[in-house]
């Protein structure tokens, strides 16, 4: 049996050598080995399909060897010290010259594998890795002139070919998906390749893009497909980049050339793409019900890649959401906003997707790095914050229903600690708070979604943590502010990283706490008269400040003595989250803007409120001056407009929303 095995490596190991040869001494015999097949018939020189497998081999070798040559950390040497860069360089030349890419396109057009058992690849997948190997290869710039320019025109012509063969290349993927569609991780480079091809092909030249944004091309549907069978979150990250880049024009400077002479396709007809990739009838099985919207098909694609668990691949996923929201939205300015109605009430009824999304704002690095979960955190609050600001009413409601379910308010009670250290997370957070309180005013926000949202509140260890980041704030910058004089010009609008967003973030809580607390009964009392009106609120009940409870609350905080409980074994319960306000002396502001209600606030009475500025440990809750260095408001009579529309002129400003702002200056 030994010398039975032996024989065969001896005769493998002599073929194998032939055809290296081959690659520099005839590279037309090797490119016409490569037209045979596994099972063609003896060519001209007498070669046969057992000829071509070595072939094709040969051409891998040289063509990987020299990828991995030209890799930055592998520049000048061959792994396995068989050649070097030159003479790699060389045969691949001869190789490119003699046909030997119009050869391997052929053959992932054509070639058919005689069985495909389920660990097989594609049995166009090797050739295609091989193109794939000649552009990495030959796609260097660290040669002199003139081997650059010989280069230059080897390399034009290798990607010409695989221009002038992508959409039929990219057909066969597309109309015999074979086991790219298995969900083993042994395919993922299947899922992989066609993607990384793309992307190297539209950095090298702008007229790629004519070939993928043609209304034919299956080419964004493909890794519509690729991405929405990936295993792992590598292969989703990188396919759904490659993905949301192409159809918002932003992967590389050629797409400036593309579009001075095409005009931009519709952000809708690429979407369909996108739609067509995931309701392939081959793909129907693994995205649930046949009746499903396109919209939910997508959806259900995002929410089952986040369930990888993977911060980095997150951020991309939510950006994407994020962009098809924004861009659906445009498109429905000037046509029909059927397409954007569909995906918006998809997105606010997909508790799937906000509960995989929540869950990883509590994902750490392993590298402990923070970047990604400050960009995770980021991701997620940009879009809920776009959902909700200037959206209907009812809209809001519904999202709110959504978040209340999939737990959006216990998030961010346990992460605002380091949600408020972020960059502009304040200010986002700040502009959520505000906006779903507006909305619970309206009169068409359901009581019943208001009762559930108020059993969401209060949340006293977030309030708490973002009034000791105040504190922390305050003191860090008592110094540097008596050095400066504090010249800032008051009616600059502050930007992202003011800390006084900080200050209007509890304040934003409190507002919201208390419009779904007495806010309902408001509503009940609008028809009362002004007597009747006084005498409601005079008798009406407090309610337990320990969340959900819901009771009459007979007793107050002995400590604090602000906030009220049913009895002392709710008191007890509540302990736990009552502490960080009560033993820090925030209770006081806090529970003052939770009182006012629904209250609207001017410029001149907000100084004399304390609602802006008000420093958390001052207990002086009626004193007109502020103790809080970061405040940059307190006077706002200067300015005789209501606090809620400063924040709705920022926010204006800051998403550019001013041709909806009419709208929003009628609600004050």
């Amino acid at each position: 049996m030994s010398r039975s095995h032996s024989a065969i490596d001896r005769i493998y190991s002599t073929k194998s050598s032939k055809w290296t040869k081959l690659v520099s001494k005839n590279p037309t015999r090797i490119v016409d080995a490569l037209y045979i097949g596994p099972t063609g018939r003896t060519n001209s020189h007498g070669d046969d399909g057992e000829d071509f497998i070595f072939a094709m081999d040969a051409v891998r070798r040289v063509a990987e060897a020299l990828s991995r040559i030209t890799l930055p950390q592998n520049s000048g040497a061959d792994p396995e010290g068989n050649s070097s860069e030159d003479d790699l360089r060389k045969d691949m030349e001869g190789l490119v010259n003699a046909g030997v890419v119009e050869a391997l396109c052929r053959n992932v057009i054509e070639l058919k594998g005689d069985t495909m058992a389920d660990d097989a690849m594609s049995s166009f997948y090797p050739p295609f890795v091989i193109l794939y190997f000649i552009v990495i290869g030959m796609n260097v710039d660290n040669l002199d002139d003139h081997a650059e320019q010989k280069e230059t025109r080897v390399n034009k012509r290798a990607l010409k070919v695989i221009m002038d063969n992508w959409e039929e290349m990219s057909n066969r993927w597309w109309k015999e998906p074979q086991n790219s569609l298995k969900q083993d991780a042994a395919h993922e480079p299947e899922r992989l390749l066609v993607s990384r091809l793309m992307g190297y092909l539209l950095l090298e030249d702008s007229s790629m893009y004519s070939k993928i944004l043609h209304p034919s091309s299956n080419s964004l549907s493909l890794i519509s497909r690729h991405w929405a069978y990936s295993t792992s979150a590598s292969v989703a990250r990188l396919n759904l980049s490659i993905l949301r880049s192409i159809i918002f024009f932003k992967f590389s400077q050629n797409v400036e050339e593309y579009l001075k002479e095409h005009e931009r396709p519709s952000f809708v007809s690429l979407l369909n793409k996108v739609y067509t990739g995931l309701s392939d009838p081959s793909a129907s099985g693994k995205h649930g019900p046949n009746d499903q919207t396109s919209p939910q098909r997508i959806l259900q694609t995002m929410s089952t890649r986040l369930a990888f668990g993977d911060p980095s691949y997150a951020v991309e996923d939510l950006g994407f959401c994020h962009d098809i929201y924004v861009g659906l939205r445009e498109s429905a300015a000037s046509s029909n906003a059927s397409e954007f109605d569909g995906f918006a009430d998809a997105l606010r009824n997909s508790e799937t997707y906000w509960r995989n999304a929540f869950a990883l704002m509590h994902v750490k690095n392993p590298d402990n790095s923070m970047r990604t979960e400050k960009e995770l955190s980021v991701a997620v609050l940009n879009l809920a914050l776009k959902l909700v600001l200037q959206q209907p009413a009812n809209d809001v409601a519904q999202l709110t229903q959504t978040w209340v379910e999939t737990g959006l308010f216990s998030v961010l009670d346990e992460t605002m600690e380091d949600l408020v250290r972020i960059p502009g997370a304040a200010r986002l957070l700040t502009f959520f708070y505000t906006t779903i309180k507006e909305s619970c005013l309206s009169s068409s926000f359901p009581l019943d979604i208001l009762e559930a949202l108020k059993n969401e509140f209060p949340r006293q260890r977030a309030v708490g943590a973002v009034m000791r980041y105040e504190s922390e704030l305050k003191n860090s910058q008592t110094k540097d502010l008596t050095a400066t004089g504090d010249k800032k010009n008051e009616e600059d609008i502050p930007d992202a990283e003011d800390p006084i967003w900080i200050n209007g973030l509890w304040q934003a809580m409190g507002w919201l706490e208390g419009v779904c607390h007495r806010d309902h009964h408001g509503r009940e009392r609008e028809q009362l008269g002004e007597e009747e009106q006084k005498l409601d609120l005079d008798t009406s009940s407090t309610l337990c400040a320990r969340r959900s409870c819901g009771k009459k609350a007979v007793s107050k905080c002995s400590s604090c003595k602000e906030f009220w409980y049913c009895g002392a074994e709710c008191q007890k319960l509540d302990w736990k989250e009552h502490k960080p306000i009560c033993k820090n002396n925030f209770a006081a502001p806090y529970m003052q803007t939770v009182r006012l209600g629904t209250k609207r606030l001017t410029g001149g009475n907000v100084a004399r409120l304390g609602l802006i500025g008000l420093g958390p440990n001052d207990s002086n809750t009626g004193h007109n001056e502020t103790v809080t260095a970061v405040d940059k408001l307190k006077d706002l009579s200067d300015y005789m407009m209501p606090l809620a529309f400063l924040i709705i002129v920022i926010a204006a400003q800051v998403f550019g929303v001013w041709d909806d702002l009419g709208r929003w200056v009628g609600a004050f």
